[in-house]
């Protein structure tokens, strides 16, 4: 039992590691998160997080596959918006949709993505 606890620890402390996301909060705490988004940890997030480099924090959430999924989407990036964010750019294709927010110096991209099974909305900041 306690060979399995040391080969799970590094394991579980690795996962917490690797989902930054503050419960109950959405784009690094901005605003509340009144829906209860399920955070995306693991190999999705991390790809996610590795792809945007220059990013300070990144969140990677899972959304409904219908238009719970949508609506989901929307509420997030409305509170960027009512939290001063100005949306600067958007860009749709048959996979995902990009938007970028900006706030004086302050950016945040959001993309909403499927892969796999799995419909996501990924958060990063800058």
């Amino acid at each position: 039992m306690k060979k399995l606890l040391l080969l799970a620890a590094p394991l579980l402390a690795s996962a917490a590691l690797a989902c930054p996301v503050k419960q109950g909060y959405i784009a690094n705490g901005l605003f509340k998160d009144a829906s209860q988004t399920t955070p995306i940890c693991g190999p999705l997030y991390l790809a996610f997080k590795n792809s945007l480099s220059g990013a300070k924090w990144t969140e990677m959430y899972a959304l409904a596959a219908d238009r719970t999924g949508q609506g989901q989407a929307e509420r997030i990036l409305a509170g960027i918006q009512k939290s001063g964010y100005k949306k600067v750019r958007a860009q749709k294709g048959p996979r995902n949709e990009t938007y970028q927010f900006q706030r004086g110096s302050h950016f945040i991209t959001a993309v909403i993505g499927i892969s796999g099974p799995t419909r996501y909305l990924g958060l990063a900041g800058q």
